[in-house]
């Protein structure tokens, strides 16, 4: 009988293949988790984005006297979701310019102000709830308006 002499070296290259194959498929689970985290931060960016344009057009629309219930130099709105959760808070200020006279009395209102030529300065500022995201997400918008 003779004896067949065998090295390890099958099993180590085998041992290697599974160790790298075992730490490409780590890396794709955890790629995959980052992902799903960044197109839900663009997804609420997004959100945030359309919210700072609907409040800035909501404040035109009340600055122009639509349920105008005394001054407006500020707007703070809290968007909620279906249940009912906070999900966006949102601060528009207001700055009003006039050209020719000073705003009547101590009020910055364009009704009581009609007549000038006016413009308003609004800045509005989104900020995510904290328990919407990992991240705050914050978007802010100024905008010159043209009475």
């Amino acid at each position: 009988m003779y004896a067949t002499k065998r090295s390890g070296f099958a099993m180590i290259l085998a041992i290697f293949i599974v160790v790298l194959i075992a730490m490409g498929g780590v890396l794709l689970m955890q790629s995959g988790a980052q992902e799903s985290k960044a197109v839900g931060d663009k997804y609420l960016r997004a959100q945030a984005q359309l919210l700072a344009k609907s409040a800035t057009e909501y404040a035109v629309m009340r600055v122009q006297g639509y349920n105008a219930a005394g001054c407006l130099n500020q707007l703070n709105i809290t968007v909620n979701d279906a249940n009912d959760n906070a999900m966006f808070n949102v601060v528009v200020t207001m700055n009003y310019s006039f050209r020719g006279a000073a705003p009547s009395g101590t009020c910055n209102v364009l009704a009581d102000n009609t007549g000038k030529e006016s413009s308003v300065l609004m800045d509005v500022t989104v900020v995510t709830d904290n328990n919407l995201s990992t991240e705050p997400i914050r978007v802010h918008e100024r905008s010159w308006q043209m009475f």
